[in-house]
């Protein structure tokens, strides 16, 4: 035996539909509530009205569980029995339950009998108990809420920013179009917080170039020095061809008076306080990824080589470098055997030796400079103020503590040649041995008799006095025996001898302060790494041509690309894009930071040179004088001085 549940449903046409239900058990409930078997939405029906059971599978007793009864046959009751085979009716509100029999099964017939109940009034609960009735009208809602919307978010807006656009900053307070803010101000902006219309000047008209670059004037231009040179035809041929949601975007762009390549596209604000986010890598590789291809299809054939991601696709580094003695700076691929001539003669491997004659000088100086037990790179060459580069070496400060040009002491006054000035060297001896006599023998005091003639042959007297009478000529080999070799100047300098009205030359030193001009490299932000452990050619190299910047590959151990690509196992990732790297502005500063945002190392400002090279350079004066006719490198690009 189960009991079944038939509902009929009446259309609009007549046409009834009935549809039966399985009912699980031997006892039902019926109420108001949802959670009774036979739900019944009408007022007049308590939520738990009542059961419904049969204990022999025929008789079915009917019992009210909260008060109110119902009609059975029109007459109230609160419990009943009845007989399925005969059947009955019942009245709970507005429906009928009626009870028959099919077979095994028990019947139970509900359907409405009154139009509208007396109780309910045909309304259900959430309707009854609403503010419906007392609330305005959908559609009269909606017309109010679209006039208060236009008036709080376009006429107050507009209403704000006419009244304060000839004003350098606003009061503080609330503005109406602060509701068109999309986020705060970066802390590059932060001041501009209450003057909106420094950038935004004209109402309804996206943020040009001319707003940004009237305050960014100078060093940052719109585009680089490489990107502005370059015909318009080249730029747009470089780039990738357009997707068909670019071309969408595009085509939404020139509507809306939003042209292209605008300054606002990389560097975008209202994006929450603090710095700018870095220019992502796909603004770079949208042009360099396969642009070499497409140049070339268009026309316009290009030496650079593609590069989409540092991790994986990267072209090798191209340093500058001197291919040979005196010749001009020119710009190769970095590989194995790449030399660069400078016009020093220093063997790296022997000054960086754990053993040996260097290592035990520089241990045995070790109470009076910052030595360990052996020489280290940052003993001789020192980083910059900034932290950036490595300053160029200098003889005073970086080589005089153990390659000494002293030659006399006077007066507790050490003398020195001049480091730079062949001829000031050339005279300064010829002086010296003009100047000043021999050393004096002590048999000679100042109250013994001198003897003229042959008869003091050999005696000291006139030994002392054939060195007095011979001693100017001992000038020429003195300035012969520094210019040559094992001298003070032959072993780290190329010397010329004298020939038909010259004296004695040694070659130009150029020392490079940046091998590579379109990439940056900050060393104070490398500074817990050894310098070894990216110029690995040094310890083992034995001539200063050896090219000892640091390849591609020994980047690659430490920096992957933006998301993370590689080509080599990395222990530590450093994920880096583009704007790591390479600048886009021509104003010579970090890719990505404001130079006046720069970090400033401090403990290289204050790397004053060492107290014991005072001497020296009192007597020298400073390296800034030419040294041999000494020519820096200074690439003509803009910002050379900076950079890696």
């Amino acid at each position: 035996m189960s009991f079944i549940l038939r509902r009929i449903s009446t259309t609009k046409t007549g046409k009834q539909i009935i549809r039966d239900t399985a009912l699980p058990g031997d006892a039902i409930t019926l109420g108001r509530e949802g959670s009774n078997t036979i739900h019944v939405a009408d007022l007049a029906v308590n939520p738990h009205h009542a059961t419904i059971s049969s204990a022999d599978g025929r008789t079915v007793r009917v019992a009210a569980s909260e008060g109110l009864g119902f009609d059975l046959n029109g007459r109230s009751e609160t419990i009943a029995d009845i007989d399925s085979g005969a059947g009955g009716e019942l009245r709970f509100g507005g429906h009928r339950l009626t009870i028959a029999r099919e077979g095994e099964n028990i019947i139970l017939l509900v359907e409405r009998i009154d139009e509208l109940s007396q109780s309910s009034k045909d309304v259900d609960e959430a309707k009854a108990f609403s503010l419906q009735g007392v609330m305005l009208g959908k559609r009269m809602g909606a017309w109010l809420f679209g006039l208060l919307m236009l008036l709080a978010f376009l006429i107050g807006p507009i209403w704000a920013w006419y009244s304060y656009k000839n004003v350098n900053e606003r009061p503080d307070g609330y503005h109406a179009d602060s509701a068109w803010l999309s986020g705060p101000l970066s802390s590059a902006h932060a001041s501009l917080k209450n003057d909106c219309q420094s950038c935004h000047v004209e109402p309804f008209v996206a943020v040009t170039d001319k707003a940004c670059v009237g305050c960014h004037t100078g060093e940052h231009k719109a585009m680089s020095m490489a990107h502005a040179g370059a015909p318009a035809a080249m730029l747009l041929a470089a780039r990738h061809p357009p997707g068909i949601g670019e071309k969408v975007l595009a085509g939404f762009a020139k509507t809306f008076n939003k042209p292209q390549g605008r300054c606002v596209e990389c560097h975008t604000e209202h994006e929450g306080a603090g710095p700018m986010p870095a220019t992502p890598q796909k603004f770079c590789a949208d042009c360099h990824d396969g642009m070499s291809a497409r140049l070339k299809i268009a026309g316009h054939p290009t030496t650079l080589a593609d590069a989409a991601d540092f991790g994986t696709s990267h072209p090798e580094f191209r340093p500058l470098v001197r291919a040979a003695p005196g010749a001009k700076l020119v710009r190769t691929t970095l590989s194995k055997g790449t030399v660069d001539y400078n016009g020093l003669k220093f063997p790296h491997d022997m000054h960086l030796q754990a053993t040996g004659g260097v290592a035990r000088m520089a241990a045995s100086f070790r109470g009076r400079y910052d030595f360990g037990k052996k020489l280290e790179c940052a003993n001789c060459h020192r980083v910059e103020a900034d932290g950036v580069r490595v300053k160029p070496v200098e003889m005073e400060r970086d080589c005089a503590m153990c390659h000494s040009l002293a030659f006399e002491t006077v007066g507790g006054v050490t003398r020195t040649l001049r480091h730079g000035e062949p001829d000031q060297v050339v005279a300064d001896l010829t002086a010296y041995y003009r100047s000043t006599p021999p050393g004096r023998p002590l048999q000679l005091g100042g109250m013994q008799r001198r003897r003229p003639g042959a008869y003091a042959e050999g005696q000291v007297y006139n030994i002392y006095f054939n060195e007095v009478a011979t001693r100017p000529s001992r000038a020429q080999d003195a300035v012969r025996a520094v210019f040559s070799k094992g001298g003070a100047c032959y072993d780290c300098h190329t010397i010329f001898a004298p020939q038909t009205g010259n004296s004695w030359r040694v070659a130009a030193v150029s020392q490079t302060p940046r091998y590579l001009q379109k990439g940056w490299f900050d060393h104070d932000a490398h500074k817990e790494t050894e310098c070894a452990d990216c110029h690995t050619a040094a310890p083992g190299s034995k001539t200063s041509t050896d090219l000892l910047v640091p390849g591609l590959r020994q980047c690659r151990d430490c920096h992957v690309g933006e998301g993370g690509a590689r080509v080599v196992k990395v222990e530590t990732a450093t994920e880096s894009p583009c704007a790591m790297c390479h600048e886009y502005h021509s104003d010579g500063g970090k890719p990505w930071l404001p130079p006046r945002r720069a970090k400033k190392n401090t403990a290289a400002i204050a790397n004053k040179p060492l107290a014991a090279t005072y001497s020296v350079s009192m007597i020298t004066g400073t390296g800034g004088r030419g040294l041999y006719d000494v020519t820096w490198r200074t690439p003509p690009l803009h910002g050379a001085r900076r950079g890696g």
